[in-house]
């Protein structure tokens, strides 16, 4: 193989590895919009405690809540199944979705960008959204 063909190999292999990790935004996992029109009514004694790529929330309330959408810093949700008294529930965040599809950019070891900050963490329930305590970044 020459070395022009060998450099063209090369190059379209690398360029193809690097479209495979360029973009998170995924229409089909798009989320709905934040829900402007509905204000924030109280917040509850759930601590939700950001890991490197994940965070974990502990509802330590005597109320637990059925299937809601969680919301991070207005902008990224998910929907979770239930939390119940006393549980404990480990979320990817990049599992976090907006309205366009982009995921949460968490970081971790092979993360091409800066992570985001968990800012204000929300849970919409039937009854309109209330908070949740934000702890930061969880000691390792």
């Amino acid at each position: 193989m020459n070395r022009r063909v060998g450099l063209s190999l090369c190059l379209c292999v690398g360029l193809a590895g690097l479209g495979g990790c360029a973009s998170t935004v995924d229409p089909a996992l798009a989320g709905p919009e934040y829900p402007a029109e509905k204000s924030q009514t109280s917040t509850l004694d759930i601590q939700v405690v950001r890991g490197d790529t994940t965070i974990t929330i502990t509802n330590t309330t005597a109320r637990a809540y059925g299937k809601s959408r969680l919301w991070l810093n207005r902008w990224f949700s998910r929907e979770i199944e239930s939390l119940g008294v006393g549980e404990t529930v480990e979320l990817a965040l990049s599992s976090f979705r907006d309205q366009y599809g982009e995921a949460f950019r968490g970081g971790g070891f092979f993360a091409t960008r800066t992570p985001q900050t968990v800012q204000q963490v929300q849970l919409e329930t039937a009854d309109g959204l209330v908070g949740l305590v934000a702890v930061g970044r969880a000691t390792e």
